[in-house]
């Protein structure tokens, strides 16, 4: 465990906003837990990737090569730690996931489900049986139930083979009588071949996430079914896509003012040049927003989903699961999200999170710690000329203001003022 991880421990056992006492997951037996995990699924894939059979060679071929590539980023998640190993909350979305596939009578075998660290709100079907809920997806649930329905959501992918069946598909497309000879076309052409073959590919890509906005729809439908098995209150699951819906949007933001009242203490102050975004043409000109976005989203708008899901759902229940280990958890997240934003080097995000929870409670030990340990690892890849590991890039198009402006912040002000700043929060022996 690193020295900084263990500092945070040593502040986990405070009351932290009026809440019981928080305590971080146990991560020391992480390596154990990523070795075991990649063997279980090295095993798996060899079989999957032996049993890979389309109609022709050359669609196995690409089958067989999205198959390697998707593998091969999942096992380096475990590598890096990227899942948590924690027996109570493991075990707690097991549990959940059982009751899902036994209410449905479903061979639970084939079906596993990790929690991932990552702090976006999201949860995704990794195909193969797994399933991942983002830890982020604890701060935008409000209730058990909504987290249910989003595991059941994730089986639907899983028992409807989206993931295996886009798979194919897109080899069938590539393959196809129709593709091949604009492909021999392009080969013929003399000039503007590059911009030829991007747009086939793009033809290619728009059919593909035609598909995948449907498949999302139908997730959703036999998803509902099956949570309806498990007589839960079908009311929440509105309330979870208004959440959704809003989960892209800041809750919460910071000013140049919060700047100056978080870090200016005595003679020290920061320089307005800090703040100032020197924008280049590049940044004017962002390619970005000339992308035509609405054409590659995988999902289609909340709105959308709760106008098709409200015409088959029984609103008479009453029924509300209440769940202590639920509670508990939810209670939990924002700190937990920090603590794993910190564990995997997101300095820049770990530190923007803290300090907006830090606005509205600046006594608190463990956020001042937090960032702390931040303002350091900052400090030190400024000096070291690898910052941009760290810390965002300046997005136009999908940050907030607010984003922009620490980026800025951060990129713009010196060490030696850094320094000075770090040492305002040094923790207290």
């Amino acid at each position: 465990m690193n020295k900084y991880i263990i500092v945070i421990a040593l502040f986990c056992n405070i009351n932290l906003f009026g809440q019981t006492n928080f305590i971080a997951f146990d991560t020391l037996d992480n390596k154990n837990y990523s070795i075991k995990l990649a063997t279980e699924f090295k095993q798996k894939y060899k079989i999957i990737n032996k049993n890979i059979d389309l109609e022709t060679s050359q669609q196995n071929r690409i089958v067989k090569e999205i198959y390697i590539e998707n593998q091969k980023s999942f096992l380096e998640d475990i590598e890096k730690n990227n899942f948590v190993n924690d027996d109570k909350i493991n075990s707690y979305l097991q549990n959940l996931l059982t009751e899902i596939l036994s209410s449905n009578k479903i061979d639970a075998n084939h079906y596993k489900i990790l929690l991932s660290t990552d702090a976006v709100v999201n949860a995704y079907n990794y195909g193969d049986g797994i399933i991942v809920i983002n830890y982020g997806l604890f701060n935008a649930v409000e209730n058990e139930d909504e987290l249910v329905f989003v595991i059941c959501h994730e089986t639907g992918h899983q028992y409807l083979n989206h993931v295996k069946k886009e798979i194919e598909n897109y080899a069938i497309l590539s393959t196809s009588e129709e593709i091949v000879k604009k492909t021999s076309d392009i080969r013929r052409k003399k000039y503007q071949k590059a911009t030829l073959a991007t747009n086939l590919l793009n033809t290619i890509r728009y059919k593909n996430y035609k598909k995948r906005r449907q498949k999302e729809i139908e997730a959703d439908s036999i998803g509902l079914y099956f949570y309806k098995k498990t007589l839960r209150n079908q009311e929440n699951i509105l309330g979870l896509f208004k959440k959704l819906e809003k989960s892209n949007i800041e809750q919460d933001s910071l000013t140049i003012a919060d700047y100056k009242a978080f870090f200016e203490k005595g003679d020290f102050k920061l320089k307005s040049k800090y703040f100032d975004d020197d924008e280049s043409i590049f940044q004017k000109y962002d390619y970005k927003r000339n992308a035509n976005v609405d054409s590659l989203q995988t999902h289609p708008d909340c709105s959308t989903r709760v106008k098709l899901l409200s015409q088959k759902l029984d609103l008479k229940t009453s029924f509300a699961a209440k769940s202590k280990a639920f509670e508990t958890f939810k209670k939990h997240s924002n700190y937990q999200n920090l603590i794993n934003l910190l564990n995997n080097k997101e300095y820049g995000f770990c530190l923007y999170e803290t300090l907006k929870l830090y606005k509205n409670d600046n006594q608190n030990i463990f956020l001042k710690n937090t960032i702390y340990q931040n303002l350091v690892q900052i400090n030190k890849s400024k000096k070291n000329y690898t910052i941009s590991r760290f810390i965002p890039d300046i997005d136009k198009t999908h940050n907030s203001k607010s984003l922009n402006t620490f980026i800025t912040f951060i990129n713009n002000i010196k060490t030696t003022d850094l320094e000075l700043i770090t040492n305002q929060f040094i923790p207290q022996k």
